[in-house]
């Protein structure tokens, strides 16, 4: 069974960073208190893309007549996603050559999604030293990382992470919207330092994913769990005007797939009338916790926090000057999506 081991990628567990919209239309009214979900609390392994190869950059081809730049003044940028090639779709890295030694000429149209739009360019392949076919264009495919799960409705419903994934090259976050999550192990922790955000080191299997990733925003990732189990605990989510500054927990794994409770301090509560991801200052207090990772670390983005019996929200951001502090998002948010 092949396992992916990582050492998380995009986590906005980082810093002040700003989060920006993606233009979606979202409710002011939170969720209804009454509603029950299951609580989450585990890793995750994560693996997104796009419908299509992701353009990290434009590149020079070596030739034999020296470095040519067929792509140069294509209009084509990081961030642009690939589509087709000659009509025909592209979804590996590895497509690109087999579709393009078999073309009859150096001129050829590729088709691009900028914003979700399409649109095409004509270009030609130059030959480079080794013989191969070649655009000079930069592609990935998927991202992969450890992340934690928040929560799944009753009627298998998940979200997680509590941000944005966003390409680590490119910072492009509407191109990734698709994937599957995992049932992930965490084999280690890089503990949390002033001004230098710790990780959690963890590994998971691609042969058996848990779910679909249908959407990917700044309020985290959402989709569909498809793993039938009963072990869940269910937890009902609070109001915003129930959350209050005080004692709480955060419910993580930072060891194994199995996760435990640790207190923490809500610091400082906003209260919202339209979604943010920042809408708790949080304050990491369990002494287990801080010697074991020196406070939020990145990995434990969606971790669930508890306040009263009820879901209050999850971890998304770290101080890095102070990485025992840091933001939390407001479960409405997240169950909106």
């Amino acid at each position: 069974m092949k396992k992916i081991c990582t050492r998380f990628f995009i986590i906005l567990i980082l810093a002040f960073l700003s989060v920006n919209s993606l233009g979606a239309v979202m409710p002011t009214k939170p969720v209804d208190t009454s509603t029950e979900v299951y609580l989450g609390g585990r890793p995750l392994g994560i693996e997104i893309g796009a419908d299509g190869l992701i353009v990290t950059g434009i590149s020079k081809v070596e030739t034999s007549n020296g470095a040519e730049f067929p792509m140069k003044d294509s209009g084509v940028r990081s961030g642009d996603v690939l589509t087709k090639i000659a009509g025909k779709s592209v979804v590996k890295p590895e497509d690109i050559s087999i579709i393009v030694n078999k073309l009859p000429s150096t001129d050829v149209i590729l088709t691009f999604l900028r914003d979700g739009k399409p649109f095409e360019v004509r270009a030609k392949f130059v030959v480079d030293k080794n013989g191969e076919r070649r655009f000079g264009v930069n592609v990935r495919d998927k991202i992969t990382g450890i992340g934690t799960l928040t929560y799944v409705t009753t009627d298998g419903k998940f979200g997680a992470l509590g941000h944005h994934i966003a390409d680590s090259e490119t910072g492009i976050i509407s191109a990734l919207t698709s994937g599957s999550i995992f049932d992930a192990y965490i084999d280690g922790v890089k503990k949390s330092m002033p001004d230098k955000a710790g990780e959690l080191i963890g590994s998971f299997s691609r042969s058996d994913p848990v779910g679909r990733i249908k959407k990917n925003n700044e309020f985290g990732i959402f989709g569909e769990y498809t793993k039938a189990e009963n072990n869940f605990q269910k937890i009902k989510t609070a109001n915003i005007d129930e959350i209050k500054p005080g004692k709480a927990y955060v419910y993580t794994t930072i060891e194994g797939s199995k996760p435990e409770y640790y207190e923490i301090d809500i610091v400082k509560a906003e209260r919202q009338s339209k979604p943010d991801v920042k809408s708790m200052v949080i304050s990491i207090t369990d002494k287990r916790l801080l010697n074991k990772t020196g406070g939020i670390v990145q990995g434990m983005s969606g971790s669930p926090i508890i306040q009263n019996g009820k879901l209050v929200g999850a971890v998304t951001h770290v101080y890095v000057g102070e990485p025992t502090m840091g933001f939390a998002v407001f479960i409405g948010w997240m169950l909106q999506n």
